[in-house]
């Protein structure tokens, strides 16, 4: 089944909740494991077709997003999971795809192109403009600009049914704290990457909160603050488990349950080659500029 989302209102989805009956409550003495790649995490991938349904095919704008699409998986994958796509002068397609934290560069860039093919020939054919999110990736193109663009309007969330007990306004306040200081970490990330995780103690005895935040890295530190506190704002408040989405950042929290890998256990970041005849500062100054090039480094013509 397909799911839509619109921008007047975000669309909901029950958050397994026979997760929370094989995976116990754990004390904080003791290691919570969870396996990142179950099915359980798995929710249908939720679309948008943003423009009017038109037959453009064998046009130039088809032919530009199709060799977008096709192109995807011969680009040069990077340990960021973030990738800037465009194609054409004219009729210009351009696409931004991002992926969680847990996926290696190669998966990543395999769950990009799946997801751009699905959105493309299944989801939104003909559409000058469309969004895919997919429970590990998300994908958006359009016949305008949108690298650096803030976009919340397509929202989904996928909430744990299962509410807080005992001190509810002491339980979604905890969750607030440790939310707004993994925003505060994401938001200064740079333009390589804007993503935070962390834990935080819950309301009662061993009860931990787990939380990770992610802008897309195009965003300005400005931004992914407004992005994310736009989502802390509307999403349901006092649930054990939530993830909420938007093309431009998302968060997951969690109640006693640890669903991302700790840092040494990431893909290690491929190191940059030295420039040795420019200066620090002169790469300071230009740092964006540099960046920005690595995205589109594969641009098709």
């Amino acid at each position: 089944m397909v799911m839509t989302c619109s921008s007047s209102r975000p669309q909901h989805l029950l958050f397994f909740s026979f997760l929370f009956f094989f995976i116990p409550f754990l004390s904080l003495a003791q290691l919570i494991t969870v396996n990142i790649d179950s099915s359980i995490w798995n929710f249908p991938s939720n679309t948008a077709c943003l423009s009017k349904q038109s037959n453009f095919s064998g046009s130039l704008f088809s032919n530009n997003l199709n060799r977008l699409v096709s192109s995807i998986p011969s680009r040069h994958s990077n340990t960021y999971n973030f990738y800037h796509f465009s194609v054409g002068d004219q009729e210009r397609v351009e696409a931004t795809g991002l992926c969680n934290r847990v996926l290696t560069r190669v998966d990543c860039l395999n769950c990009i192109s799946q997801a751009a093919v699905n959105l493309t020939t299944t989801y939104c054919p003909a559409h000058r403009e469309a969004y895919v999110r997919a429970t590990k990736c998300m994908f958006r193109y359009s016949d305008k600009p949108i690298l650096g663009k803030l976009e919340t309007s397509l929202v989904l969330e996928a909430a744990n049914p299962n509410d807080a007990t005992g001190d509810r306004n002491e339980f979604i306040r905890l969750q607030s704290e440790l939310l707004n200081r993994l925003r505060q970490e994401a938001a200064a990330g740079g333009v390589k990457r804007k993503y935070a995780q962390g834990n935080g103690t819950g309301p009662q005895p061993n009860t931990t909160f787990f939380a990770s935040v992610q802008c897309t890295p195009d965003l300005s530190e400005r931004d992914c603050n407004k992005c994310l506190n736009y989502g802390f704002g509307n999403a349901n408040k006092g649930r054990l488990g939530l993830r909420w989405f938007c093309p431009s950042c998302s968060f997951q929290i969690e109640t006693n349950l640890r669903f991302f890998l700790i840092e040494s256990e990431y893909e290690s970041d491929l190191p940059r080659k030295p420039r040795p005849e420019q200066s620090s500062a002169w790469m300071s100054k230009n740092e964006r500029r540099l960046l920005i090039h690595d995205w589109t480094a594969g641009v098709v013509c």
